[in-house]
């Protein structure tokens, strides 16, 4: 599950499911604005955009996060491919995916989608959690729920942060063993790009998340906060 920034469900959180799939998770990016039509904001319409995100209520998040959960565990892969729709990319080879649907589901989040990324590690039933830039820390992106360095102290689930060097607030509230810190780079750095290198330690730790899983080859082929 790729939980978009506040810009909704951009090119970067498509390629984001692409490059995930590729690796051969199913991939979905929940559009949490969906109420206003979509699917995102230029990068011009930013203060638009933040005042879309202030206009979010946790009940809904829980819903569509959950959602999007039991969506992803509902799929089943036949020889042909996955059934269903909502995935983007394709090359699947199992991992995180059984004959009989999806066995592991793992988020990835990108600045407010990486405090509710953080969140789900912490309520929803999911193997591990890595979060992008993520805000919250010290206070939370919406009134009544707890600030990231909380949400961490109470996940179940294994999670990895990176973070510009330059979000000193955030680096000085999450666990050092769990943080890749980009040097010189400031909040929302990804927009820029990731490194290869980036990548590739997401992987590491996504494909740790399912090594238990048995896999299966497949022909190929998508309480609250």
């Amino acid at each position: 599950m790729v939980l978009h920034d506040v810009l909704g469900v951009t090119e970067h959180a498509e390629d984001v499911c692409r490059r995930l799939a590729r690796d051969g998770w199913l991939a979905v990016s929940p559009y949490l604005y969906y109420k206003r039509g979509g699917p995102a904001f230029d990068a011009d319409d930013l203060s638009v955009a933040r005042r879309e995100m202030e206009r979010l209520r946790a009940d809904d998040l829980a819903v569509d996060l959950n959602g999007a959960v039991s969506y992803l565990r509902g799929k089943g892969l036949t020889e042909s491919g996955p059934t269903g729709g909502g995935l983007t990319g394709g090359g699947l080879t199992g991992g995180g995916v059984t004959g009989g649907g999806v066995s592991r589901v793992a988020v990835v989040g990108f600045s407010m989608g990486g405090y509710l990324a953080t969140w789900a590690a912490a309520h929803l039933d999911v193997t591990a959690a890595v979060a992008v830039s993520p805000s919250g820390a010290g206070e939370a992106p919406w009134d009544g729920l707890p600030p990231l360095e909380k949400l961490l102290a109470g996940r179940h689930a294994p999670w990895l942060g990176l973070l510009g060097e330059r979000d000193e607030q955030t680096i000085a509230t999450v666990p050092v063993d769990s943080v890749v810190t980009v040097p010189g780079a400031a909040h929302g750095f990804y927009r820029a790009g990731l490194a290869p290198a980036l990548w590739q330690r997401i992987a590491a730790f996504l494909d740790q998340a399912r090594i238990e899983v048995p896999a299966q080859r497949c022909s190929p082929g998508g309480s609250h906060p």
